[in-house]
């Protein structure tokens, strides 16, 4: 199922030819319709709803571009130990579904592992952090209207069917935080279409779209929110990574005389210049962005607290984090996980390999991977549970 999301963009061709570029279909075939039905259900949705406290705005309900007060669908509850929270009502909820609002799940990918799962594996390939929200509607009024988004989304139709419209842009590369704003949509469409179930989009960033469920059944899906790398985030990263020049980190001549700010502008302009024809400098930034990426999960009780992991063979073993980073050199390899390091002996490298792969694998695999006993390959992996790192007990 995870592979597939993959398989759906096209693989490197949606890298090289559509992402930021162009909207396109991934249509699915007649017997693919239920391509992504084990990603979410309506009965886990019910799950999620009656088990999670999901306080506004991670659930919020929308309609004709609005937010529908919260307290139109919720009510307070006070605890003694707790903060109080607004608690969603079910039957509140659903009038307002009735009603033709949208509902909507936050970071869904944080509390469903099918869809963590599914995420994972999307930032395995993109190489860049992904947030997945879930949007639930019944009637064709639309909950956000004619809009765009900072990001590039990757729209999967779970069940039931959306109409959409696609506007194009106004402002290429539009930001979050820009100089400058077009809140005008164009007047007229440039694609009009129905995503059925088992069927994916795409919508480039700063493109104007609008989305409402086919009427007579309920539409769900998913959209996938990539995180940008534009030249600002790269200018950034490489400004910082600057501070290791004596001369970046001194104060600025700002009291000189002209020829002493010259000089001072000359040798800056050279330090940027260096490091920006450097052919490698795009790869160094995105392995930064890997190296630094937080976890997702990772809580591996009993093991965690033990001291070392036991010797048993089928024990689940996954790393937290889905963009670790791997250099290998003469006799050691290094794993830069979730802003940290590790140099291990080379022999640990496969070992390493298939962890940062995302395959599916056990204590027991790890130790044949790397040709070592399963007490050593315990010993080597208890340094990264107790960082973090690697989760285990878990499927």
């Amino acid at each position: 199922m995870i592979d597939v999301i993959v398989e759906v963009l096209g693989g490197e061709r949606f890298l090289a030819q559509d992402l930021g570029r162009t909207h396109r279909v991934y249509p699915a075939a007649s017997v693919g319709r239920d391509r992504f039905a084990g990603l979410l259900t309506w009965p886990a949705i019910n799950r999620l709803l009656d088990t999670h406290r999901l306080e506004p705005p991670r659930l919020r309900l929308s309609a004709d571009g609005a937010a529908i007060p919260v307290s139109e669908y919720c009510q307070r509850r006070t605890y003694r130990r707790m903060p109080p929270w607004e608690a969603p009502q079910p039957h509140l909820v659903a009038q307002q579904l009735r009603d033709g609002a949208t509902l909507v799940l936050d970071a869904i990918e944080e509390m469903h592992p099918p869809i963590g799962s599914m995420v994972n594996t999307l930032e395995r390939h993109l190489r860049t952090c992904v947030q997945a929200n879930a949007y639930a509607s019944w009637t064709a009024k639309e909950g956000f209207g004619v809009h765009w988004d900072d990001h590039d989304v990757i729209v999967l139709q779970v069940s039931g069917a959306k109409r959409w419209r696609i506007y194009g842009p106004t402002r290429p590369a539009p930001l979050y935080r820009d100089v400058a704003f077009d809140d005008t949509p164009p007047e007229q469409p440039i694609d009009e279409f129905t995503l059925q179930a088992g069927d994916a989009l795409h919508v480039p960033r700063g493109w104007w779209h609008a989305a409402a469920a086919s009427t007579g059944q309920p539409s769900l899906h998913l959209t996938c929110g990539l995180a940008t790398h534009t030249g600002i985030d790269m200018l950034s990263w490489l400004v910082d990574d600057l501070r290791a020049q004596d001369c970046v980190r001194a104060d600025i001549p700002r009291l000189a005389d002209q020829d002493t700010q010259t000089a001072w502008r000359c040798e800056m302009g050279k330090l940027l210049a260096e490091r920006l024809n450097d052919p490698t400098v795009i790869d160094a930034y995105l392995a930064a962005c890997d190296a630094v990426r937080g976890p997702r999960g990772g809580f591996s009780l009993p093991h965690a607290v033990h001291e070392r992991l036991p010797d048993d063979p089928g024990l689940p073993v996954r790393l937290t984090t889905p963009r670790a980073v791997l250099r290998r050199a003469e006799q050691a390899v290094t794993l830069e996980a979730a802003g940290q390091r590790w140099t291990l002996a080379d022999q640990a490298a496969p070992l390493l390999e298939t962890l940062v792969s995302g395959r599916p694998t056990t204590l027991g695999g790890l130790a044949q991977a790397a040709n070592v006993p399963i007490d050593q390959a315990a010993e080597l992996l208890d340094q990264l549970l107790h960082s973090g790192i690697i989760a285990v007990g878990r499927t």
